[in-house]
């Protein structure tokens, strides 16, 4: 886009996250969110974990997850919970596809569905088409393959 600069920046990464081009969206929201202040930031933040998820990057998306869950409350949190709980959740069906039935698998999968309850509870108004409470349902089918 001409000009550059953060709002350049965020309209690529934005549109790179919802058109499914996840590196690029990756790259734009790893730039902006050191260019940014603290509170323009977290939003940054939720929506590049939801790249690195959407990209497979479930660990890296956990791990960004796990910093916005520790400093905020509110919709940032509960927004990171969904995105952690999802994270973890896909990770574990990886494992399960692989054949890898056992404790991490289990523990990624328990790490999930508590995830996804604490974001149900907290905030179930931002599941307003119920695929988070879907999500739960499979999780917990899920454990019992384990």
């Amino acid at each position: 886009m001409a000009g550059g600069g953060p709002q350049s920046d965020y309209l690529v990464a934005r549109q790179a996250l919802e058109t499914g081009n996840y590196d690029i969206a990756i790259r734009h929201y790893a730039r902006l969110i050191e260019s940014v202040d603290a509170n323009s930031a977290a939003r940054l933040q939720l929506e590049y974990a939801h790249a690195l998820l959407r990209a497979n990057q479930y660990f890296q998306a956990i791990t960004v997850a796990d910093v916005l869950i520790q400093r905020h409350d509110g919709s940032i949190r509960a927004s990171a919970l969904a995105v952690r709980g999802t994270a973890r959740h896909e990770a574990a069906r990886e494992r399960l596809a692989a054949g890898l039935r056992d404790g991490d698998t289990r523990a990624l999968l328990v790490s999930a569905q508590n995830d996804i309850n604490a974001f149900v509870a907290q905030e179930g108004t931002l599941d307003s088409t119920g695929s988070m409470r879907a999500r739960a349902s499979l999780i917990t089918q899920d454990l019992q393959s384990v």
